[in-house]
């Protein structure tokens, strides 16, 4: 049995974009999310976030599943409550911690293993305090070169010009109510290299520190609704002890799992 990737919007791909604010710990709660395509299908999973532990429970053709993003433990964990099996993985060393726990500084390079960034200035953009970042990465023998204005108030990316010659940026467009919740709207502007753009919508929630809501080209959108601020239950990350451990294919999470972004928002 493989993995499963389930809906994991809280990992990675798409709070960690907006994990702003300054903070020693994420701020616990449990939330429905939600994410649909172009075609209409929608697929949701509940989700309970701990201090430094995620879990989302959803269906997978028709059959419950568990996933458990266990930082606190460094470990990644599968149920599957029919079966009272589980399998698990270790997150391998030098992977990003938790996904959805703000960040401490400005460096872009803080959850990228292997670049290098300098601070070369300091400026004002669209308002806002920034400090000026370059990047450098190897990839297959190249050194690829980036620039990045991280917010110093929110320690995320304003804008960042890239090795391919695209920029992206984004810009705050106002505060909305959202679910009944205060939040920020932000909108993420790429430009590509031969002049193409498309552009992201956000919906920023300030208590939790995340984007709350996305809407992405092509009639994409993912979301978290139902939101409960509160303290988690220890054993929602814990395996049941009635179940029984299966090897799994991969004993070790390799990057491309759930991780934090490198590009702030």
């Amino acid at each position: 049995m493989k993995w499963a990737k389930g809906m994991i919007v809280a990992a990675g791909t798409w709070m960690a974009l907006s994990v702003t604010a300054h903070a020693d710990s994420n701020v616990q709660f449990s939330a429905l999310a939600v994410q649909s395509g172009p075609d209409g299908r929608t697929r949701e999973a509940r989700i309970f976030v701990g201090d430094n532990q995620v879990r989302l429970e959803h269906d997978r053709s028709g059959q419950p599943m568990v996933e458990i993003y266990d930082m606190k433990h460094r470990r990644m964990l599968l149920l599957v409550p029919q079966q009272k099996i589980y399998m698990q993985r270790d997150i391998a060393p030098g992977m990003a911690g938790n996904p959805i726990k703000p960040p401490t500084d400005s460096n872009p390079c803080a959850s990228l293993p292997g670049a290098q960034c300098r601070q070369v200035g300091s400026d004002r953009l669209y308002g806002r305090s920034v400090s000026q970042w370059e990047m450098r990465v190897e990839r297959d023998g190249k050194t690829l070169n980036s620039l990045h204005w991280m917010d110093d108030a929110r320690h995320m990316s304003l804008r960042d010009v890239w090795p391919d010659g695209s920029t992206t940026e984004s810009i705050l467009q106002g505060k909305e109510m959202l679910h009944g919740r205060s939040t920020e709207r932000w909108e993420q502007t790429t430009t590509q290299a031969d002049g193409k753009k498309h552009t992201t919508t956000q919906w920023y929630d300030p208590e939790l520190q995340i984007a709350v809501r996305e809407e992405m080209p092509g009639g994409f959108f993912r979301e978290i609704r139902d939101i409960r601020v509160a303290p988690q239950r220890e054993d929602l990350f814990d395996v049941p002890a009635d179940y029984q451990h299966v090897e799994d294919d991969r004993q070790t999470a390799q990057p491309g799992m759930p991780q934090n972004s490198a590009n702030g928002r």
